[in-house]
């Protein structure tokens, strides 16, 4: 009995995965919880708002389940149309006028590109933007001499062709380093860049998404103020101590932080953080927990390496993020452009 029952759950287990992905799809918000989405939105596109709903209509967004919203001010009328299966305003319309409009999903390239140039260079971060990203993300640790350098592990071995820990190292003996043949014949010569460096070759393209692997916060932020960024950027730190002694000393950051264990690990990261920006990794992944960092009042920052292909992207696409990162910006930027998510 027990090989049978064996055998029928994996034949429904077949079955579950044959479904299209879009038919799986459950758990859509509540009215009221669309009122609060609604909320979010005004307030933070017209601080001091005082506004009361008044009706709530359930409908369609694109195929999918949605409510309109219904809210007046003293002078102005609101109209807006909630996603109920992700819980995201789409559309709001002042007095019948466009108002605000869900800008989309943004691209993050991850340590720039590491798929058609060496990780974490300048030409890595030059190919993303072309590719299509709107935010780079990068690795930052301190030298022996206090400079601040874009380097992912803790040693150089990996990416160049030197060795030692980059705490150990001077940017003199960083810079000498070729970062670039290890990858390819063409980027042979290409050098290890300082933070500096990477803010000023991507201004005005593009923005760092900073992940702070290890450092001085205050040096972190006298280079932000001194390029016009502070108040611009996402940081990211699996290190909460590192990212509290950076707040403390500034507050003009986006936070990222990784939500832990899922769903169940959001009230604490909200709790200990109150970060705007949850990051989720693949294996915390869900459409719930999305849905539930955007009813919080979060945005959603999602990590697609793990499962980096079509298949995996299109799963996160799906969830309707705020952000998504992932290796494959050649596969990831037409996906969403030829859904009309991204400009």
């Amino acid at each position: 009995m027990r090989k049978i029952n064996q055998y029928f759950f994996l034949f429904l287990f077949g079955i579950v995965l044959s479904i299209p992905c879009s038919a799986q799809q459950t758990g859509d918000i509540s009215p009221v919880e669309a009122i609060h989405l609604v909320e979010y939105v005004l307030i933070n596109e017209s601080p001091g708002i005082e506004f009361k709903t008044q009706n709530v209509t359930t409908s369609t967004y694109r195929d999918n389940p949605a409510y309109i919203v219904e809210a007046k001010s003293d002078k102005n009328n609101y109209r807006a149309t909630v996603d109920a299966r992700v819980a995201r305003v789409m559309v709001i319309l002042k007095n019948g006028e466009p108002f605000y409009q869900w800008p989309g999903i943004k691209v993050v390239g991850h340590r720039g590109n590491v798929k058609f140039a060496p990780e974490n260079t300048i030409p890595a971060f030059e190919t993303a933007f072309r590719l299509g990203a709107d935010l780079v993300e990068l690795d930052i640790r301190e030298t022996k001499d206090g400079v601040l350098v874009i380097m992912h592990d803790e040693s150089v071995d990996r990416t160049t062709n030197g060795t030692g820990k980059v705490a150990d190292m001077t940017l003199a003996e960083i810079k000498n380093l070729d970062a670039g043949s290890w990858f390819g014949p063409e980027f042979k010569g290409v050098q290890v860049p300082t933070f500096k460096e990477v803010l000023q070759a991507i201004k005005g393209k593009t923005l760092p998404d900073i992940d702070f692997k290890a450092g001085s916060p205050d040096k972190l932020i006298k280079i932000l103020k001194e390029e016009g960024l502070l108040g611009k950027v996402t940081l990211y730190s699996d290190n909460w101590d590192l990212l509290n002694d950076t707040i403390k000393l500034s507050n003009g950051f986006f936070l990222r932080p990784t939500v832990p264990n899922g769903y169940y690990g959001l009230p604490i990261l909200i709790n200990e953080l109150d970060s705007p920006i949850i990051n989720i990794n693949w294996e915390e992944f869900s459409e719930k927990l999305v849905r539930e960092t955007h009813i919080a009042g979060k945005k959603s920052f999602l990590n697609v390496m793990q499962h980096d292909n079509e298949f995996g992207i299109q799963l996160m696409i799906n969830a309707m993020p705020d952000y998504l990162q992932s290796d494959n910006l050649d596969i990831l930027v037409p996906l969403l452009r030829a859904k009309g998510l991204h400009k």
